[in-house]
Order: C-alpha cells, then sequence, then structure tokens
C-alpha cells in the first residue's frame, strides 16, 4: 500500500462513512482562512505582524490551525475504534496492542511531541516550534502536562515503522493546499505569547466549526486529494460562518452623536471625540464623572469612533453584576441598531442567569436564517454564540466583568476568551466596585487586552486616586497629574493623549438624616414618609427580608393584580415588557398590598432565579425612569439595586456602608427631573449607623460584608454632615475615608481602628498576593508550566464546574458558595413546586423543556455548612449529562443541615421572602 492511501485511511471522525483526518484537518484550515478574511484590516496585520510577515499571515495561520489534530495520527487515538483500526490495519499500519492498553493519552498531547520536531523542518526556529507545538495541543482546553507528556513519549517511543511517513504526507499535503506558506517566514523569527495565543484560540474556534457535520458532512464531498476539495472546504466554512452569524465587520463612517441618541451631547460626550481624534494606537479612556452624567452614552460613542478609526471587531460591555448587565443590555442593543450596518450584527447577554432575560430571549428567537438575512441592520443573538465557551467570540456582548477575568485565569478555554476580546473595545463599568482580588486580576486583563491591540474604556463614578494610578499603570499609561474631578483623560501607547476637566453639571445636594437601625422603628420611619416611591437599600439579605416583614402584614401582590391595579401604563419599556409575561407569570407573587394601599416590594439574590428577574423586571418598571409609578410604594432591597440599575427613589434610605457605595446608593435618589411630593422635594438620603455609637457586627453583620475599618471611617467622615453635595464632595471624601490612618481617628476608636487597619491590610496584601500567583498577570506566562497560575490548570478547572476547587480559583474571593434548585418531595419524586404539578427528575434523559425548567430555578447560597455540604456531592446522573444543569445541586426545601455548635440550620423557600434560613 502506497503512503497516501495508508495517510487516507486515518480517521478524525468515526461513522458510516469516517472523516479522513486529511479532510478535517483541511476543513479546520478553511474555517481559519474564511475566518481571518472577515476579520477588520488591522485583525489581519496583527497576525502579519506576529510571524514577522509584511503582508498576510493567512496562510500561515490556516497551516497551523489545520494542523492541531496531527496527534490523532497516532497509534492510540487510530485505535479507539475498531472498524477504523481493522481499515488502518489492512494498510499495514500496526501497534503494540498491550502499550496502547497501559495508558490513555489525549491526541492533544501526542499534537505537542509531533509538532515539536515538524515544525522546525518546516523552518520555524527551536523555540517557536516548542511554543506553537505547546499551543496547538491544548486545543481542547488546557494545555499538557508533566505525566501525560511522559506517557505520551513513551508511547511514541513505542511506534512501529510507518507512523512518521505518514503524518509527513499529511503535514506536506496540507503545506501544498495552502501554498507553501512556511516558505516566506523568517528565519529564527520567534513570536510572542500573544501571537501564539492568536494561533490557539483560532484553532479552537475553526475546530468547532470545522467539528460540526451539518456544516461539514462525511459524505457528498470531493475526494481529499482531488483539487476540488479545498475550494469546497472554503465555500461550506464561508456558508457556516453566514450561519453563525459572522459578519465582515466594514468599519462605520463616523455618525454624529444625535444620529445615535435622541439627545443633544453634553460636555463630557462632547470631549469624547476631541481627545480621540489623533488616536493611531488603541486607546485607554478614563472617565471619571457622578451618577447621571451619561458616560454609558460616551462610552458608548467612543467605540463608535474607535472602531471607525482602529478597525476595532466589536464590543464587550463588562459589568459588576447580573442585574446591571440586565439593565444596560437593552440600552447597547437600541445603540446597535442606531448604527444601521447592512450585516446583523450578533449581540450575547453573558452571565449565568442570561437566558432569563426576556429581551434576549427576543433576540435569540430573531436568529433563525430566514429571518437574519431578511433584516438589514439587525441585531440578533445566535444561539450559537449562547453556549457559554463561546459567547465572548460574538462580535457584540453585554455581560459581567467575570467572564472576560476568566480569561487570565488557567481555566479551560481561557485563551479563547481572550482571542474574543482582542482587536475590541472593551468597556468596564463601574470599577471602583471590586475587592483586592478581582482588582488584581482586572489589573492583568488591562495588560492583555493592551498586548491584543483592545481599546478599554474605563467608567467610575467614584475612585480612590490609588486605585486609579494602579489601573493606568497596568495598562502602561504614563503617570500625569489630572484635573479635579469629574475628568475625562485619554492614553495611547503608552502617551497621554489629553485630559479634560468637565462641569460639574447642575449640584445635587443629598439631606442627611440619622435613621434607626431596627427593622421595625426602620419600617415605621419609612411609613411615616409616605405617600410617595421609596427605596430601602440594606447589607444583607436577612435585614431585606426583616424589614419587609416589619412594615406589616399585607395581601400577597401577583403580577396580575399589579397590572390591573396599575393599568396598562406607557406603550413600551419594563412595563410593557411585564404586560407580555402576564400569561406566563400572571400569578407569580411580586409583593403585597398593605392596608392603606401601599405597595411593597422586595429584591435580593436569594430567589430563585426566575422569580429574581420578574422582581427586577417590576423594580425597573415602577421605580425607573418611565413607568406607571406609584401613590404609596416601597422597595426593600439589597446590593443587587446599588448600581447601574436606572431607578428613582423620591425619598431612600440606607444602612451605612463605605463612603463610595454610598454615593453609589445616592445615585438612585430623585435620580430624573421629574414631580415629586410636596414633603418629598427635598433629597433626603436617611442612613442608618451613623448616629449610634459605631458597632457593625453582631446581628448586623455589616463588618462581614465591608471592612471594618472603612466602615469606621465613613462614620467618621458622616456623623457630623448634614449634607452630601455631588460631584463637589465626592473626590474629598473619598481620599478622607480610603487615606485615613488609625491616628487620625478619636483617641476612644484609636485602639479599634489600629486593629481594624491591621486586619484591612492583612487582608489586602494575601488577596493581592493570590491574584498574582493565579492570573496570567504578564503575556509571558501564557505557556509556562510551573508558575503558579499554572495551578489551576494542572487541577483541569472548567469554568462552568461547581466544586470546591473551582470556588477557589474563579473570580471572585470570599465565602463559598453554591447553585441550588429547591425542590419539594412528593410520593412520587421531587418537584419544582409545593402542589406537587412539576416534577423535576433527578435520573434519565431530560427534554430541553425540564432542564430550563429546572435551570430557572436555581439560587446560589453560601450560608455555612450548606455549600461545605453540597459541593461534596455529585449532581444527580440527569442533571450531569446537561452543560446547563451539571453545576447545580438539588436542595430539599426545609432540608435541616446540622450546625458545629449544635443545633440546625433549615432552609425553607417562601414566594413573597424567597429562600429562608431559620436556626432550630
Amino acid at each position: 500500500m502506497t503512503t497516501e492511501q495508508t495517510a487516507l485511511a486515518l480517521w478524525a471522525k468515526s461513522g458510516d462513512p469516517y472523516h479522513p483526518l486529511l479532510a478535517h484537518m483541511l476543513d479546520t484550515a478553511a474555517v481559519a482562512w474564511a475566518i481571518l478574511e472577515r476579520e477588520p484590516r488591522r485583525t489581519r496585520h496583527l497576525y502579519a505582524q506576529d510571524w514577522g510577515l509584511p503582508e498576510e499571515a493567512k496562510g500561515l495561520v490556516a497551516f497551523l490551525t489545520g494542523l492541531h489534530d496531527l496527534g490523532k495520527a497516532s497509534p492510540v487515538f487510530q485505535a479507539a475504534w475498531p472498524e477504523g483500526a481493522e481499515r488502518l490495519k489492512a494498510q499495514g499500519l500496526t501497534w503494540d496492542e498491550e502499550v496502547i492498553k497501559e495508558s490513555r493519552v489525549a491526541h492533544g498531547v501526542f499534537t505537542e511531541l509531533y509538532l515539536k520536531e515538524v515544525l522546525k523542518e518546516y523552518g520555524f526556529s527551536p523555540r517557536a516550534a516548542r511554543q506553537m507545538a505547546q499551543g496547538l495541543g491544548a486545543h481542547h482546553g488546557f494545555q499538557a502536562q508533566g505525566e501525560e507528556l511522559k506517557q505520551g513519549r513513551r508511547h511514541v517511543n513505542c511506534e512501529p515503522e510507518g507512523w512518521n511517513e505518514v503524518r509527513r504526507f499529511l503535514v506536506e499535503r496540507l503545506h501544498q493546499v495552502l501554498g507553501a506558506p512556511c516558505q516566506k517566514l523568517p528565519q529564527g523569527h520567534d513570536p510572542s505569547p500573544e501571537a501564539i495565543l492568536r494561533v490557539m484560540a483560532l484553532a479552537s474556534f475553526a475546530d468547532w466549526i470545522a467539528s460540526d457535520p451539518s456544516f461539514f458532512p462525511y459524505a457528498g464531498r470531493p475526494h481529499p486529494l482531488s483539487p476540488d476539495y479545498w475550494p469546497e472546504a472554503l465555500d461550506r466554512a464561508g456558508k457556516a460562518l453566514d450561519a453563525l452569524p459572522w459578519p465582515s465587520p466594514a468599519p462605520a463612517s463616523p455618525k454624529d452623536f444625535q444620529e445615535l441618541f435622541p439627545f443633544s451631547p453634553n460636555p463630557l460626550q462632547k470631549k469624547v471625540p476631541e481627545l480621540l481624534a489623533g488616536a493611531q494606537e488603541p486607546v485607554l479612556l478614563l472617565v471619571e464623572a457622578p451618577m447621571g452624567l451619561g458616560k454609558t452614552e460616551a462610552a458608548l460613542y467612543a467605540y463608535h469612533l474607535l472602531q471607525g478609526r482602529l478597525e476595532h471587531r466589536g464590543l464587550y460591555v463588562a459589568l459588576p453584576t447580573q442585574a446591571t448587565a440586565n439593565g444596560l443590555f437593552p440600552r447597547v442593543k437600541g445603540f446597535l441598531e442606531k448604527l444601521g450596518s447592512k450585516a446583523p450584527l450578533d449581540l450575547q447577554l453573558q452571565h449565568g442567569a442570561a437566558a432569563l432575560n426576556p429581551a434576549y430571549g427576543e433576540l435569540l428567537e430573531r436568529a433563525q436564517p430566514q429571518q437574519v438575512y431578511e433584516e438589514e441592520g439587525a441585531v440578533v443573538a445566535s444561539a450559537w454564540f449562547s453556549a457559554k465557551k463561546r459567547a465572548m467570540l460574538s462580535g457584540h456582548g453585554v455581560g459581567t466583568l467575570d467572564q472576560a477575568l476568566l480569561g487570565v485565569l488557567k481555566v479551560k478555554h481561557h485563551f479563547i476568551r481572550l482571542w474574543g476580546l482582542m482587536n475590541r473595545v472593551v468597556v468596564l463599568d463601574e470599577v471602583h466596585a471590586y475587592d483586592t482580588y478581582t482588582s488584581g486580576l482586572l489589573m492583568a486583563l488591562l495588560r492583555w487586552l493592551r498586548t491584543l491591540g483592545s481599546s478599554v474604556v474605563l467608567m467610575t463614578a467614584t475612585l480612590p486616586k490609588a486605585k486609579r494610578q494602579e489601573l493606568l499603570k497596568a495598562w502602561g499609561a504614563e503617570e500625569t497629574e489630572l484635573p479635579p474631578y469629574p475628568r475625562v483623560a485619554a492614553f495611547s501607547g503608552g502617551r497621554h493623549l489629553g485630559t479634560h476637566e468637565l462641569p460639574p453639571g447642575s449640584p445635587k445636594v443629598f439631606h442627611l438624616e440619622a435613621a434607626p437601625v431596627e427593622p421595625s422603628s426602620l419600617a415605621e420611619a419609612l411609613k411615616a414618609r409616605l405617600p410617595g416611591a421609596l427605596g430601602a437599600m440594606v447589607n444583607t439579605v436577612d435585614r431585606a427580608q426583616a424589614l419587609y416583614q416589619a412594615l406589616g402584614e399585607g395581601e400577597r401582590l401577583t403580577l396580575a393584580a399589579l397590572l390591573d391595579h396599575l393599568g396598562r401604563g406607557p406603550s413600551s419599556g419594563p412595563w410593557q415588557e411585564l404586560h407580555a409575561l402576564r400569561e406566563e407569570k400572571g400569578e407569580a407573587i411580586v409583593g403585597k398590598r398593605l392596608e392603606d394601599g401601599t405597595l411593597v416590594f422586595l429584591l435580593h439574590a436569594r430567589f430563585p432565579a426566575e422569580e429574581r428577574a420578574l422582581r427586577e423586571g417590576v423594580a425597573l418598571a415602577l421605580f425607573g425612569k418611565h413607568g406607571p409609578r406609584p401613590e404609596r410604594a416601597i422597595l426593600v432591597a439589597t446590593q443587587v439595586a446599588e448600581q447601574s440599575l436606572d431607578l428613582d427613589f423620591d425619598l431612600l434610605y440606607t444602612d451605612l456602608a463605605p463612603i463610595d457605595l454610598l454615593f453609589q446608593r445616592a445615585g438612585r435618589l430623585q435620580r430624573h427631573f421629574r414631580e415629586r411630593p410636596s414633603h418629598l422635594r427635598e433629597a433626603r438620603l436617611l442612613v442608618g449607623g451613623i448616629e449610634e455609637e459605631p458597632e457593625f457586627g453582631g446581628e448586623l453583620y455589616w463588618n462581614r460584608v465591608y471592612e471594618d475599618y472603612i466602615l469606621l471611617s465613613t462614620w467618621l467622615s458622616l456623623r457630623e454632615r448634614k449634607t452630601l453635595e455631588v460631584p463637589k464632595d465626592l473626590e474629598g471624601l473619598l481620599e478622607e475615608v480610603y487615606g485615613r490612618r488609625p491616628e487620625g481617628f478619636p483617641e476612644p476608636l484609636q485602639g479599634r481602628a489600629q486593629e481594624a487597619h491591621k486586619k484591612l491590610e492583612e487582608r489586602r496584601q494575601r488577596e493581592a498576593k493570590t491574584a498574582e500567583n493565579l492570573a496570567l498577570g504578564e503575556p509571558e506566562s501564557l505557556l509556562s508550566r510551573t508558575d503558579a497560575a499554572s495551578l489551576a490548570a494542572e487541577f483541569r478547572l472548567d469554568d462552568e464546574a461547581e466544586d470546591e476547587r473551582t470556588q477557589r480559583f474563579l473570580t471572585r474571593l470570599g465565602d463559598p458558595s453554591v447553585a441550588v434548585v429547591p425542590l419539594y418531595k412528593g410520593e412520587n419524586g421531587y418537584f419544582l413546586d409545593p402542589h406537587g404539578q412539576h416534577p423535576a427528575r433527578l435520573k434519565g434523559k431530560l427534554a430541553k423543556e425540564e432542564v430550563l425548567a429546572l435551570w430557572r430555578r436555581a439560587v446560589r447560597l453560601s450560608r455555612p455548612p450548606i455549600p461545605q455540604v453540597l459541593l461534596g456531592q455529585e449532581p444527580p446522573p440527569a442533571w450531569r449529562e446537561s452543560g446547563l444543569l451539571r453545576g447545580l445541586r438539588p436542595l430539599e426545601v426545609g432540608r435541616a443541615f446540622p450546625l458545629k455548635e449544635g443545633g440546625a440550620l433549615r432552609v425553607e423557600l417562601d414566594p413573597e421572602l424567597g429562600v429562608v434560613y431559620r436556626r432550630g
């Protein structure tokens, strides 16, 4: 048999007919080629620059991508399918069955081992060959580790004659079909880490598409050696990209601000184009301005200008919470529609509960082939991209910061996330909102974004000077003296492009007033301020539940009853979205109505996901900018309502919190111009905990949520104040609170301050060190197998997994937590509801509708010992088969968890209160 015939007998995909390995290599190369053809010119320039080529690197990159599965040309892989193995043996290729049985080694390991030698033969330097082999061997998510490589080498050393020859044939055939691109490779060129990442991520992306038989069927295609195969594979690749969709983002001609937004630009928004006018390289735009000054519109307009000027390939807006991402999603969708693109623009909502968002669900339904290509300028959400690992590849996204930060942690396919952010505009909102550990990961992300050619917009209302300097340093921006707050500054290529001090706009004065902390007294104080639309933001879920109950007994309010009570309201917006849910969710409890007609609502993170999403929609509809504003209403909420949600209260109560978060909460007080009740025309901020002696522990639990030292410093700064003026007081108070030393406290408090400060510094140092160890802080650590960041890779952590190990390595430090589905036990198994109407199966194959029904009921719990117990248990068999469910654990409502100190913690689910913990 000839080498050519034997090589064609190697299989990549089993079946009848099977798909030859050479065919799959060509298919994958064709997808990579087609992707690069559709990328903006700047992306292609980055690839060419990576390899020292004057023009295109398309052929070289497609060749490397096609080599990703060379490890399948190994005895271990080929022996795994009996029919294919027999065919190979008939061609004369053999192997030692005993060696094969000794250990199973993944084909990616063999890809690395083979390519280290093969690439050197094609002109790659030894270093480039080694690194590229490592990268391509990781195309299924992880680099090979020491023991795997050791076992792989043993297999390679035991290979009989013939295997090298068939592999050489495959490589050379691929090389020739692609026009022998390695002949143009500069001698001795060593690629940068980002060059390796760009190829290894593209290989995974292309492999996912080329492995889909609906795009690349195994039958009815030209022979792999036919000259017709490559053109046919390219044609299929183009059609596959059309179906995703993966459009070619052409630079848009710049539009005036008023063409994209229904109002004239304010001073901030006018300064953005001035600052960006001279940008020739990726930009970092820093926007420090108070709430309500149009930062979001400024960031979106900056994206539009940079996309045209620098040929960026897309947009990702990263926010601190799911709630803030949900709130911004429709605004970004509306903005993209105004751009008037001829090709459909894909927009993904990227967080764990995205499918519960009605606006996102509507986009997913629109992403049908017959509709996608009929709507010019449409915005859709492709179901292909909505899988967690692929979502960051979509051209446009709104989601949580965590989704981006997973790119700098060595979890499975982390490099795909970084590639998705390459040459994009990444908007990082509320950058003040993160602890030391998450901020450390954020700084690593900034370094990678600059390295990968992305522009960044950093937005914050409240940022201490020290943190601002850290973020600018991570980007590589030169230190410069900035004008007073509020301001906007731009940096590019390490240079300071310019800074503008912004006019403060209309100053807003918040009148401070001490309020009781005890729930029943606080409830009476709030009811005494009615009528009006009042808000209460408290620091813990337990306090929110207690305050809600203390406001009094009332009639349970269903969504249908609420809609009937307040009528049709505005013709569009959140209120009409609630009307659209009436048939499906009409009987859901959303709050209560007191005897005097006051409507009371509760919003926190301990509701099952679909209930939380509904309550969030109710809050936005009734307390937002547009909606049938109730005459008498109170929303009790935790931090989920603190940032980026467009809520507008006539009067606001808040528990004492760090000063920057108090300013954030105050941003929800009289946010918009509207008629207020006569007794509430002054913006009055009630603060609990500033009148009493500073005690934040015990049942309050505040010092477990926030640092005792920062609370103490905030208390000291506010206790004598009667007003807060924004923006005048903002920067000064931030620096005062965060810059205060223990000796700056009154003498009676200095001992406590010194102890609290010591704990704060120790925690910061621990978190900073943890972030430094675990993050890919520098591009040079991408392929390292020895640094601390590789620890996660050794554990083979998947960002979709839920176990004790993943929790130690992902994007937020804190108490362990577990996502559960509360279930009710009946005579015939478990149910999602107490009436036994909706079964919840733990075994067997679940239908799609069953999976979604379970997932919609998920809620994350962190109270010990619940996570410690449940994370030690495997998910039910039926749930392990689903990507959505494998991270969840069933929790029987009423289950009691024994406590170390005696007694038990019982978990209940109340339709008004959410998950409730009862000790007994």
